[in-house]
């Protein structure tokens, strides 16, 4: 095992049981998501069971415990419980109400159908402009007297060409603690991530966004929904989480303009044939509707549900949301429990960096 694998390892808790460590999931996202990459690069054998894992542009709040300031940039970060009608609170899990009349396919077939006889937006700005707001928990497990948790409510605006140049610009929030007095402990482990404004310019290919750039490799893509199943096998390791892979594909072809009816109906395709996802309706936290693809892992008493959010007016992908069922494992939250929550509140194309829709 290379010193990089060893050196991500000791982020994980102490167990007599270093399988069981990894399953519960103590690593914060973006560590996790290193380990399983390091792992595989040093030849390391996988241990525990597949972990949903994301990589969200968004980083923020927790389950529970939230007293801070809940408005940046004129947009709720965390709802009232009026708006959202929550099964558990600050924040709230999604209330998901499964699609009646027909079986999850059925539902989406009938989506695609529509969504295909759209008509083609029309071409206009270099830049691809898009605002979101939502949160991730950020988690330690290595510290004295069990995990401790943070996040920061972040509203982030970003202008993506077709290159991967681009802006971008972020507004943090008060950070949120699910147990307000181990504050200090969880600034210490430094899961507490930034603050005030950062306004970034990048160049050719720089700008992060939550797809990646290897979309790329596999791109043009089908409009077949069987040719375009296979090249996302190419680039979708995203723990078999389907729906993200169909998200982040579509939100990479947007980059070079509007993306056609054809391909998004065929994503949606993609979708209708897995007998992985189970098919919902929600009104989001921003108090708007989607359809929600969500696919759910179990492990050990554990039920971790992962949802992508489509507009039912476009098919385009509106947001995700990642929720814990059950134990909480080693996370140290109340449960259920919201672990990240991603939302559009705007989209469109610009002629500039200096420009929003």
């Amino acid at each position: 095992m290379s010193k990089s694998v060893e050196r991500v390892r000791k982020l994980l808790p102490s167990s007599s049981d270093p399988t069981e460590a990894c399953g519960e999931r103590t690593l914060p996202p973006r560590a996790e998501r290193e380990l399983a990459e390091l792992r595989r690069c040093a030849g390391a054998p996988a241990v525990g069971p597949r972990v949903f894992t994301r990589r969200r542009l968004l980083v923020g709040v927790t389950a529970a415990g939230v007293g801070a300031a809940s408005v940046v940039a004129g947009e709720r970060l965390v709802p009232r419980e009026a708006e959202t009608r929550p099964v558990s609170y600050t924040p709230p899990v999604l209330r998901l109400k499964p699609v009646e009349g027909r079986s999850g396919s059925a539902y989406l077939l009938a989506f695609a159908a529509r969504v295909e006889k759209l008509p083609q937006e029309p071409e206009s700005g270099a830049y691809r402009y898009t605002k979101t707001w939502g949160w991730w928990l950020n988690t330690a497990g290595d510290v004295p007297g069990g995990a401790v948790n943070a996040a920061v409510p972040t509203v982030t605006e970003s202008w993506v060409r077709q290159d991967g140049a681009g802006r971008q610009r972020s507004e943090y929030g008060e950070p949120l603690y699910p147990d307000p007095g181990r504050r200090e402990a969880a600034e210490k482990a430094g899961l507490v991530a930034g603050a005030g404004v950062k306004d970034r310019t990048y160049g050719p290919g720089q700008v992060p966004t939550a797809e990646g750039d290897l979309w790329g490799d596999v791109a043009p893509f089908s409009t077949d929904e069987r040719e375009l199943a296979e090249q996302m096998k190419k680039v979708n390791w995203e723990g078999g989480t389907i729906a993200h892979g169909v998200s982040d594909l579509l939100n990479y072809a947007a980059r070079s303009g509007p993306v056609p009816p054809r391909l998004r109906a065929a994503a949606l395709r993609v979708l209708a044939r897995s007998d992985q996802v189970e098919v919902a309706t929600a009104t989001t936290w921003q108090g708007q509707q989607a359809i929600v693809v969500s696919q759910s892992e179990r492990y050990q008493g554990s039920t971790q549900r992962e949802s992508v959010f489509f507009d039912p007016r476009t098919g385009y992908p509106s947001g995700f949301e990642s929720a814990l069922f059950g134990n909480p494992r080693s996370l140290n939250i109340t449960v259920p429990a919201t672990l990240g929550v991603g939302e559009t509140l705007r989209h469109g194309r610009v002629a500039s960096t200096g420009e929003r829709p």
